[in-house]
């Protein structure tokens, strides 16, 4: 068996902790302004009771142009909000 002595690991000098330290980040208001500036999607999960997917499906097959559900009841809530 081979015994090697331990290698010691080199710690970072201050120059280079100063320089983590004082480089900062966005605090946690920054961040919340970015995200409502931007027109990046929220995803959530939505509850919707079954005979209301069954409604929503109907609405959906009468259409002459087939859409998806998420994209038909987006079109709802537009037209809701407007």
């Amino acid at each position: 068996m081979v015994i090697k002595k331990k290698e010691i690991k080199k710690t970072a000098s201050l120059e280079a902790i100063d320089h983590v330290i004082n480089k900062g980040g966005s605090t946690t208001l920054e961040s919340e302004t970015k995200e409502e500036s931007s027109n990046a999607e929220v995803r959530f999960t939505l509850r919707i009771p079954f005979k209301l997917i069954k409604k929503i499906d109907e609405a959906r097959k009468v259409r002459d142009i087939k859409i998806s559900r998420n994209h038909w009841i987006l079109e709802v809530i537009s037209k809701a909000v407007k």
